[in-house]
């Protein structure tokens, strides 16, 4: 029934992907959030997403083709790309994650509804002035990066606002697995747990 429909559907978006978009990574393809997020989202619904790092777009365009078909809906993308020393990402520098980028937010729908801010999300963090429904981390993965990138989300983050978390069970060592357990810790009594695996995902209370 549903679940069937979903999968189809799920499948055929990943053949657009191959089809339509440049890329040089396919881990966002077989990511938990792409096989989940419509469990939990409707794209019918006025939904106000922030994803906190892009690299190559996928994740950027997912969220554009599948849920900001409401007039009301935005996505704002926030990513330094390779401006910064300590980008996790340095390695992948010759394949144009930038320019991937570009070109895949250019030709996904309701390119009209997007933002998209080339900066860190320190930055981006200190002048923002808006709340979201959803918010994707997927920034750079050193500890203190995680810390605040979660901090100032949860900030942001709406009433059954769902907080969703790359890496959680990634990296080297458990680096990135104790700074999210210890950002669960200090609001445990503010969230759901909704999701758990690789990625986590909480909705706020």
């Amino acid at each position: 029934g549903t679940l069937l429909l979903y999968t189809l559907k799920r499948l055929k978006w990943n053949t657009t992907i191959m089809n339509k978009y440049k890329y040089t990574q396919s881990w966002f393809i077989n990511s938990e959030i792409n096989r989940t997020m419509k469990n939990f989202y409707d794209k019918t619904n006025e939904n106000r997403i922030l994803e906190i790092g892009c690299f190559e777009g996928l994740s950027s365009v997912f969220f554009a083709d599948n849920f900001i078909d409401h007039v009301n809906s935005t996505l704002t993308c926030v990513d330094p790309f390779l401006t910064i020393p300590s980008n996790d990402h340095q390695k992948y520098s010759l394949n144009n994650a930038e320019l991937n980028f570009d070109h895949n937010l250019s030709v996904c729908k309701n390119i009209e509804k997007i933002t998209i801010h080339k900066t860190t999300s320190d930055s981006f963090f200190k002048t923002n002035t808006n709340t979201y429904n959803f918010i994707y981390v997927d920034g750079c993965h050193e500890t203190d990066f995680i810390k605040r990138d979660l901090e100032n989300s949860f900030n942001v983050l709406e009433k059954n606002g769902i907080l969703w978390m790359d890496d959680y069970l990634g990296g080297d060592g458990i680096q990135i697995k104790n700074t999210m357990d210890a950002f669960l810790h200090k609001y445990k009594d503010q969230y759901d747990l909704i999701h758990i695996g690789y990625q986590l995902a909480i909705r706020r209370r």
